[in-house]
């Protein structure tokens, strides 16, 4: 953020843009004692750009018409010229102005100061201390005619010759402008608290001032006369038009504001409209009108060196980390390969351990081969198949999906009889009829929808019953306190049950 360090006899302020313009971000009184403390920890957070910009009475203009001769040669003859007019202060300005006719072969100059520097010292000391440690980056120091003399110069429906009058918080300030160029500037102190009852005297200064203009050659004739001032003032203001004659204009800030900045008084304008042009000229690269201050040049020399060492060092550093990212890059090249490989050996690291887990769980030689047998016998069986056991328990399950399979067993009935599988029907004999049928023996869970395990084991055996012909047989004695059923059935070979159905059905 760039802020803007308005420095006048009451103290400073600090101002930054913002969306409406410009707002206060910071006031530091001279009456203060504690203010140079406090400016000097604000600056410490702050990190920014910060613009000096003086508002006093204190600054002298006059123009000096100097002999053409060598570059160095004229710097020592502005700077004598400087002493001569301003012994007392080192904040000085010389800048060309525009020549006229009546120069002939001299080079008119514009000569400038801020006569009272005790205004301005302790807080650009504060400024170049926090300048030269870094904390800020302070840039030249102007003031309030030489910004208005930048906004001047592109109002081209101005007249290119012209007195300004901007009432301010001091008093009334007189600019003249020669060629669209600062040639004169003071300020008229006010002498009451209120601006009708300063008019009389700055009617009276204003035709010393025209006269002045006159006899010192820098105006032919009397220049056209303009007021910067809002609305509310200009009743009173009309009346400082009498020496003026008829040639006077009123220039309302608010209509050259980029924003709404809450101009309330002719007192503020002033400052408002050179602190926008200070956010304009942002470093015063194409600005003239800057002073040359001992505080903020010493400043500016130590940030420029501190500047150098910091680009050498980051030279330094950049080739450095240039060495090292060739290095990193391979060291990185080679990390991703052998992450790669370490990958891959973990792919067939695993495969291998699926591997030795499967070859575990496979049975021996002779019970495999009694798999085999068994699966060959139930295969070649004339009356039942697995599939078709499998396919009697789901049609089972399905008619009782409150009913879940724990165990299942079958074998082939023998001499007409179904064996028991299960010890607990170890005394009971199952007539088939036919050496083709099959005992199934069941082992049943019931989750929390079931009925109770007697109810169930019925259902069930209806289900089988309506299903298969025949009904089931349920584990002696039921406990009603589990929720696991023993079932076992025949299963009859598909023709048999197909008769066995249809007989049931006559």
């Amino acid at each position: 953020m760039e802020y803007f360090m308005l420095i006048d006899a009451r103290g400073i302020e600090a101002w930054h843009s913002a969306r409406n313009g410009i707002e206060r971000a910071a006031a530091f009184s001279a009456a203060d004692p504690e203010a140079a403390t406090r400016l000097r920890g604000w600056l410490a957070n702050t990190r920014s750009r910060c613009i000096p910009v003086a508002d006093l009475a204190d600054e002298r203009h006059l123009i000096e018409r100097l002999p053409r001769v060598s570059r160095a040669d004229r710097r020592l003859l502005i700077d004598r010229r400087l002493a001569q007019h301003f012994p007392d202060t080192p904040i000085t300005h010389a800048g060309p102005q525009p020549s006229a006719p009546e120069d002939g072969l001299l080079e008119p100059m514009l000569l400038a100061a801020l006569t009272r520097p005790a205004h301005l010292a302790p807080w650009l000391e504060i400024l170049g201390e926090a300048g030269s440690r870094g904390q800020i980056d302070v840039r030249a120091l102007t003031s309030v005619p030489f910004l208005l003399e930048h906004w001047y110069r592109r109002q081209r429906m101005f007249p290119a010759q012209s007195l300004l009058l901007a009432p301010g918080a001091d008093g009334m300030r007189q600019i003249f402008f020669r060629q669209r160029r600062l040639a004169f500037s003071r300020v008229i102190p006010a002498r009451s608290d209120t601006l009708a009852g300063c008019l009389p005297v700055y009617r009276d200064e204003l035709a010393q001032t025209l006269a002045w203009l006159s006899s010192q050659r820098l105006s032919d004739g009397p220049p056209p006369v303009s007021v910067l001032a809002t609305a509310d003032d200009l009743p009173i203001l009309r009346e400082i038009a009498s020496p003026a004659g008829d040639d006077i204009s009123f220039i309302d800030p608010a209509r050259h504001m980029r924003a709404n900045t809450g101009i309330s008084s002719s007192a503020f304008a002033i400052s408002a409209l050179a602190l926008q042009e200070a956010r304009r000229a942002g470093a015063f690269g194409h600005h003239p009108g800057c002073y040359r201050c001992p505080q903020l040049r010493r400043a500016r020399r130590i940030a420029g060196t501190r500047r150098i060492a910091i680009a050498l060092g980051m030279a330094l550093t950049a080739s450095g980390l240039g060495a090292a990212a060739v290095d990193f890059t391979a060291a990185a090249r080679l990390h991703d390969e052998t992450a790669q490989l370490a990958a891959r050996q973990r792919i067939l690291q695993d495969e291998i351990d699926k591997l030795d887990a499967s070859a575990a769980r496979l049975p021996g030689v002779d019970e495999f081969a009694a798999w085999l047998d068994t699966g060959e016998r139930l295969i070649r069986a004339t009356g039942i198949a697995p599939a078709t056991v499998l396919q009697a328990v789901a049609d089972l399950l399905a008619e009782a999906p409150w009913a879940h399979l724990e165990t299942l067993a079958w074998e082939r009935a023998q001499n007409g009889h179904a064996p028991a599988l299960l010890p607990e029907f170890a005394a009971k004999d199952f007539p088939s009829g036919d050496t083709a049928s099959a005992i199934v023996a069941l082992e049943i869970s019931l989750d929390g929808n079931a009925p109770p395990p007697q109810a169930a084991a019925a259902a069930l055996s209806a289900h089988w019953q309506r299903l298969h012909g025949n009904p089931m047989q349920a584990q002696p004695g039921i406990d009603t306190g589990t929720a696991l059923l023993r079932l076992q059935a025949t299963l009859l070979p598909p023709d048999a049950m197909t008769s066995t159905l249809q007989t049931s059905a006559r």
